[in-house]
């Protein structure tokens, strides 16, 4: 029986244009922009307070576009910031107020939160799809689960980095993690993952529970498309490298400023470093080195809304990706350099091991005299390790997203 789907917005509806900053984020939007467009939707889905509201497939399909917006890479952030790493004398650039966006953000969310084009509840033998575990934690949203046995629920679980590393996350985001891992583990009937580590790791706690539940894993591809990029001349003769991530404790952004401190304080100029992510938590000491810290203020720079064109260009034109994180579920940005050409230093554990496919270099992210040489070599052009790196990223087999979905739906339609 091939089942219809529904899709849970609740995440894009929630978060409008911020839904796509991070990691879950994107793989999000990904599944939606798929499913959007695909015939076997019947619907989407948006959280209510007695139960989910039905959202028809057109209204799904709106939400996405403005969600994921196509912007161009000449905007005003990506103009500051290609005119720095140029070495080029900052000029003003006109921009719209952050609040005004966000008012618009705002009118745009609220009547979504209450939009139901269903006149009748979700259709019957569905596939529920659950992609960015949004308010899972709140048992009581997912009680409509138990009177539907006809549907199947499928959730994608990420990682379970809060309840083995609670250490690195916000102050009680292990107990609130925990219900959302009750909440999927009671409902799902199956599930979805990036990486081998993170499904042996599922098992683990499925079993734990005493549940079965089969879990299908399947590597997401580059969220900046699959085509290599037209190579921007001026940039590729820049001497710089990007981290892309959350500011978090997790990865790792304060070692990464030291190194840099260190070589602002050697014979040769320091190479540039371009930080792009939001702001997360816990980093106060991070953005206080990135604030008072004269010695890296030259080097370096912090942007949290790069559009996803500029993104990909600042990525193909630099000397290598890092990412130095002490612990990852997948590792998109890793994925998303490679695919691009672009080497990658990422940190010796195993999930990158297994995404990278042996293609990147691998340094312990507490060896932060490792980093500081890795990085001096890649800022050599004829360093027999830079040259290695970038042979071994042209290597790399890229995943595709036609044969991802392909897998995904057998796995769906085996149910």
């Amino acid at each position: 029986m091939t089942r219809p789907i529904v899709y849970d917005a609740t995440h894009l509806v929630s978060c409008g244009r911020a839904a796509g900053a991070a990691g879950i984020g994107r793989i999000d939007l990904s599944y939606a922009q798929h499913f959007a467009a695909h015939p076997r939707l019947s619907c989407g889905a948006h959280y209510g307070a007695r139960g989910p509201h039905a959202l028809a497939p057109s209204r799904l399909s709106r939400i996405v576009a403005d969600v994921a917006p196509a912007a161009p890479d000449d905007s005003a952030e990506w103009t500051r910031l290609r005119g720095w790493l140029l070495g080029e004398e900052p000029t003003p650039i006109a921009s719209a107020p952050a609040a005004r966006d966000a008012l618009g953000q705002f009118l745009w969310r609220a009547p979504l939160r209450l939009a139901n084009d269903g006149p009748s509840p979700l259709p019957p033998n569905a596939l529920y799809l659950n992609i960015a575990q949004h308010a899972c934690e709140f048992p009581l949203l997912f009680r409509w689960l138990e009177r539907r046995p006809d549907m199947r629920a499928v959730f994608f679980l990420h990682d379970l980095l809060p309840l083995d590393r609670p250490e690195l996350f916000r102050r009680g985001y292990e107990a609130l993690f925990r219900r959302r891992i009750d909440t999927i583990l009671r409902h799902a009937n199956a599930l979805l993952t990036t990486s081998e580590a993170v499904a042996e790791r599922l098992e683990r706690e499925i079993v734990r529970k005493g549940a079965r539940i089969p879990i299908h894993v399947e590597p997401p591809p580059s969220t900046q498309g699959e085509a290599m990029v037209a190579r921007d001349e001026d940039l590729a003769r820049c001497d710089y490298f990007v981290l892309v991530s959350t500011l978090e404790p997790r990865k790792n952004h304060l070692m990464l400023l030291n190194v840099w401190r260190a070589l602002a304080a050697g014979p040769r100029p320091a190479p540039k470093l371009v930080l792009v992510g939001g702001r997360g938590w816990e980093n106060e000491q991070t953005i206080g080195m990135l604030n008072r810290c004269e010695a890296i203020r030259p080097s370096v720079r912090w942007k949290s809304d790069l559009s996803d064109a500029a993104l990909r260009r600042l990525l193909s034109n630099a000397n290598a990706l890092l990412m130095p994180s002490f612990a990852e579920g997948y590792g998109l940005p890793v994925v998303e350099a490679l695919s691009l050409g672009t080497p990658a230093i990422v940190s010796d554990i195993p999930v990158f091991h297994e995404i990278a496919r042996e293609r990147a270099l691998f340094l312990s992210p507490i060896d932060g005299l490792g980093w500081k040489r890795a990085i001096e070599d890649f800022s050599t052009t004829d360093s027999p390790r830079r040259l290695a790196a970038i042979d071994a990223a042209r290597r790399f087999e890229a995943p595709n997203w036609t044969r991802y979905f392909e897998r995904v739906e057998a796995f769906l339609d085996s149910l």
